[in-house]
């Protein structure tokens, strides 16, 4: 039988894959008055398709009430800790208050009964008496002297019992603020994942298509990067990695890829205008698809716990080293060994403090030893290193490389460290891991290099039979200063070295051998040169602006233009 349908209204919304359609009635009315009247969006499409665009009113409600909740435990330790601190004032003050009226009312006592016993000692045991009150009173002295100290004792107790209660309330209320602004925290790297690839999935998409239109290999995926910096949580973040044959060449984060389909775009428009002769006749250069092929990749991220550094006792790890993807590649060993003050391994009893605090000030040496890695992905254990950061250090440590294939490199690396005088923020950083990054070489993308750079250097060799030109020195400034130039030795240069890929910023430059000789031809390779030079592609200027933007901060900026000159183009990223 005819297999049944649906009958589409006006405002319905159809999936097809990751992508949503919206079926317009013309009949009663437009699209435009459904997006403007908020009947239809994007968003709604996503949630009834099951995608789900952030977070549900109940998950923001309770994300609230725990909010609410976290503030009311900080309030109620602030008000906790003033309250312990004011009873603790208060039971001082009664003891001592009692100490003082038991003292008064001993020494009332004791004077009286010594008036008492001077009055009716007889004036024959007068010496006797004395020397009884003598005995006494130093009894009292020792009674009196004794109450003292314990009065001290239990003051110091109290004083220190209440010091102590004040100090776990404020722990208490900085951990609940901890576990707030880790929270919100959290929220916040959540809703910037998800703007990320909200905007980074259709730019995918979009490369992806116009790639397909100009018959280009090509692929891009959306990558999600799990980032390990040794803290609580780590970070997340969104690339776009350009894919051929399954090899992957390179990625490009999130501002690189918009830069690279806006030109994508330029350049389907020229092949739609000009023809499809234009994308093969391109320059490396000029291609938003091509970047020099990243043949070193991250394997992974492994974390070691610095705590046994505060304990001063020898840790050795085999830990786990998790991609970039969050799954495990392989095992690293490492031991992390404290030192003594001699700078041998252990420490000895003698050097070993109770509590990590007493190690402020003081001397504290360890050693790193990196012995070996395991069970790597074959097509990454090639040329295998491994680096990491060690406190403040600014550039990283590196971990000689172990040449050559091998899934279970020995590295049998050591490095001692020392921190004279351990300070409060070394110790907070012995509270976190250290972090080892190993890498490879992928293979395959190492293969895919090799084959584009013969390929390159067989298109770029002379013929058969053809004579390969002697290299030429160019005359110095000096001697174009000095007119020692010979007529004619400009002209003797073949044509294909004056283009500006052979001599790049050498020929119709101002000052340069070609301007000294004279104007060559109209539209000849030296004029052809000067424009490229004052006038660079707007691929150029783009991909200049990229390595402005990913270069650190502080380095040197880029010039644009063989002669730092201003470009006309414009670059928005």
């Amino acid at each position: 039988g005819k297999a049944e349908g649906v009958q589409l209204v006006h405002g319905d919304r159809v999936a097809f894959g990751q992508c949503y359609f919206m079926f317009v009635d013309p009949a009663v009315g437009t699209a435009t008055d459904l997006l403007e009247s908020g009947k239809v969006s994007y968003a709604m499409a996503r949630k009834e398709h099951g995608a789900g665009e952030g977070p549900s009113e109940e998950e923001l409600k309770a994300t609230r009430e725990m909010s609410e909740e976290l503030e009311r435990k900080v309030k109620v330790a602030e008000e906790a800790s003033q309250r312990a601190k004011s009873e603790a004032e208060e039971h001082l003050k009664k003891r001592e208050q009692e100490f003082q009226e038991q003292l008064q009312k001993r020494q009332e006592d004791w004077e009286r009964e010594h008036q008492q016993k001077a009055e009716a000692a007889a004036s024959d045991e007068r010496a006797h008496d004395e020397r009884a009150a003598a005995e006494q009173a130093q009894r009292h002295a020792e009674e009196l002297a004794r109450l003292q100290r314990e009065f001290e004792d239990r003051q110091r107790n109290a004083e220190a019992a209440a010091a102590k209660r004040i100090q776990e309330l404020e722990a208490a209320a900085k951990k609940a603020v901890a576990e707030e602004e880790d929270h919100r925290q959290h929220e916040l790297a959540m809703q910037r994942l998800e703007e990320e690839l909200m905007n980074v999935m259709p730019l995918v998409k979009e490369a992806n298509l116009i790639a397909q239109e100009l018959k280009r290999s090509e692929r891009l995926e959306t990558k999600m990067h799990c980032e390990l910096n040794g803290g609580k949580r780590g970070s997340v973040r969104v690339m776009a990695a350009v894919m051929r044959d399954g090899v992957r060449l390179f990625e490009w984060s999130p501002e690189t890829l918009e830069n690279r389909v806006f030109l994508l775009r330029e350049i389907l428009q020229r092949c739609e205008e000009e023809g499809f002769e234009v994308a093969d006749q391109m320059a490396d250069e000029d291609d938003p698809l091509w970047d020099p092929i990243m043949v070193e990749r991250l394997i992974g991220v492994s974390q070691v716990l610095l705590e046994g550094l505060l304990l001063q006792v020898e840790n050795a790890f085999d830990t786990r080293i998790l991609s970039s993807e969050g799954h495990q590649a392989g095992m690293l060993r490492v031991e992390v060994v404290p030192l003594s003050y001699e700078g041998a391994p252990g420490v000895p009893d003698s050097e070993i403090v109770d509590e990590p605090e007493d190690l402020l000030g003081a001397r504290l040496g360890c050693m790193i030893h990196v012995l070996r890695a395991s069970d790597l992905p074959e097509n990454l254990a090639n040329d295998v290193r491994v680096e990491y950061h060690y406190f403040v250090d600014e550039k990283p440590h590196e971990v000689p490389m172990v040449l050559g294939h091998n899934e279970n490199p020995i590295f049998n690396y050591s490095k001692k460290f020392v921190q004279d005088p351990v300070t409060s923020r070394f110790l907070e950083y012995l509270q976190t891991k250290l972090v080892f990054r190993v890498y490879g070489k992928d293979s395959s993308a190492d293969a895919l290099n090799k084959s584009v750079n013969a390929a390159a250097a067989a298109a770029t060799a002379p013929p058969p039979g053809r004579q390969v030109p002697e290299p030429i020195t160019l005359p110095s400034a000096t001697s174009l200063q000095s007119g020692s130039l010979e007529s004619g030795s400009i002209e003797a240069v073949s044509p294909s070295l004056m283009s500006p890929s052979g001599l790049p910023g050498a020929i119709g430059d101002a000052g340069s051998p070609a301007a000294a000789a004279g104007p060559g031809p109209p539209g000849g390779p030296t004029d052809q040169g000067d424009v490229l030079a004052a006038h660079p592609s707007l691929a150029a200027v783009r991909r200049q602006a990229e390595e402005a933007l990913n270069s650190p901060a502080g380095a040197a900026p880029v010039a644009i233009g063989a002669q730092g000159g201003k470009s006309k183009s414009c670059c928005i990223l």
